[in-house]
C-alpha cells in the first residue's frame, strides 16, 4: 500500500486578494499534479490538518475544488486552524467522515492498512493539542474492533517532541501524550502514526510505534534547512507499506511554482 501525505496547506478563499494565498493554492496544485503522475498511484492521500488558514466556508470550498483533482481516495483530519466543525461540515458528504459533534473520529477499512483518523484538537482557538478521556476511549474501542489488520493513525499534532521547533511540544499537557501512548501500546497492529502541525520533518516513537511529521505544503510556512534552489518547490511525503518490513517513507519534491 502507498500513502501520500500532505499537511499544513493553509489555504485562503478562491478570491483572496493576498498573493500569499494564490501561491499556497499553487503549492497544493503542484503536489496534486505530482501525486497524479505516480505509477502506481497511491492507494490513499491523507491530509494531517490545517487545510485552511482561518477555517472559513469559502476557504474550505476552495480546498474542495482543488482536491477534487486527485485521482486517489482522499482523507482528512482537522488541524487547529480548521476546527473540527469546519472539517466535518466541509466533508460531510464523504462516506468516511464521522463526527458525533464532539470530535472527528473515523476508520477507513478499504485498504491493506486500516486508517484511523484521530482528532487531536484542544479548546477552540487553542493551537496546542489535547486528548480527552472520551477520545482515547473511542480510539481504544476502534483499534480493538480489528486487532489483526495493520493500522496507521493520522492526526494533526505530533504526540512527541520536535526539538528543532521553537516550541517543541505540541500539546497542552504531557499527560495527554502519555495517555495516548498507553492506548497505542495495547494494540500491536498499530504500525505507524502520521502527523503534521510542525511544518518540518521529524521522526520519533510513541507507545512502541514509529511516528513522523511532514513538511508544510505551503512553501512560505515550511521550516527546516533547504538549499536556496528548493525554496519554491512544494514538498510532500510518500509512505510505502510492506507486510514484512512496515512503512518506508520518502520525500517528494514537486516542480517549482511560478508566481
Amino acid at each position: 500500500m502507498i500513502i501520500a501525505q500532505i499537511a499544513d496547506t493553509h489555504l485562503g478563499a478562491t478570491d483572496a486578494d493576498d498573493l500569499t494565498f494564490r501561491v499556497r493554492a499553487e503549492n497544493l496544485q503542484a503536489c496534486i499534479t505530482d501525486i497524479n503522475s505516480l505509477n502506481p498511484l497511491p492507494d490513499a492521500v491523507i491530509h494531517t490538518g490545517d487545510l485552511t488558514q482561518h477555517g472559513q466556508p469559502a476557504e474550505f470550498a476552495h480546498a474542495r475544488e482543488l482536491l477534487a483533482a486527485l485521482n486517489a481516495p482522499f482523507y482528512i483530519t482537522p488541524g487547529n486552524r480548521d476546527g473540527r466543525d469546519g472539517i466535518a461540515e466541509a466533508f460531510a458528504k464523504e462516506e468516511y467522515m464521522k463526527t458525533d459533534g464532539s470530535f472527528v473520529h473515523y476508520a477507513v477499512e478499504a485498504h491493506l492498512v486500516r486508517l484511523v483518523a484521530m482528532d487531536s484538537l484542544g479548546e477552540p482557538g487553542e493551537p496546542k493539542g489535547e486528548f480527552c478521556p472520551d477520545r482515547l476511549a473511542r480510539l481504544d474501542a476502534t483499534l480493538a474492533e480489528v486487532p489483526q489488520k495493520p493500522t496507521a493513525i493520522f492526526m494533526h499534532h505530533p504526540p512527541f517532541d520536535v526539538p528543532t521547533a521553537p516550541d517543541p511540544f505540541a500539546y497542552q499537557r504531557r499527560e495527554a501524550v502519555a495517555d495516548l501512548a498507553a492506548v497505542i501500546s495495547k494494540h500491536p497492529q498499530v504500525v505507524r502514526i502520521f502527523a503534521g502541525h510542525m511544518h518540518r520533518p521529524w521522526t520519533a516513537e510513541i507507545g512502541g510505534v514509529a511516528a513522523s511529521t511532514v513538511p508544510s505544503v505551503a512553501t512560505n510556512l515550511r521550516y527546516g534547512e533547504y538549499p536556496d534552489e528548493m525554496a519554491e518547490q512544494p514538498i510532500y511525503q510518500l509512505h510505502r507499506f510492506d507486510s514484512d518490513f512496515g512503512f518506508a517513507s520518502e520525500t517528494r519534491l514537486t516542480e517549482k511554482v511560478s508566481t
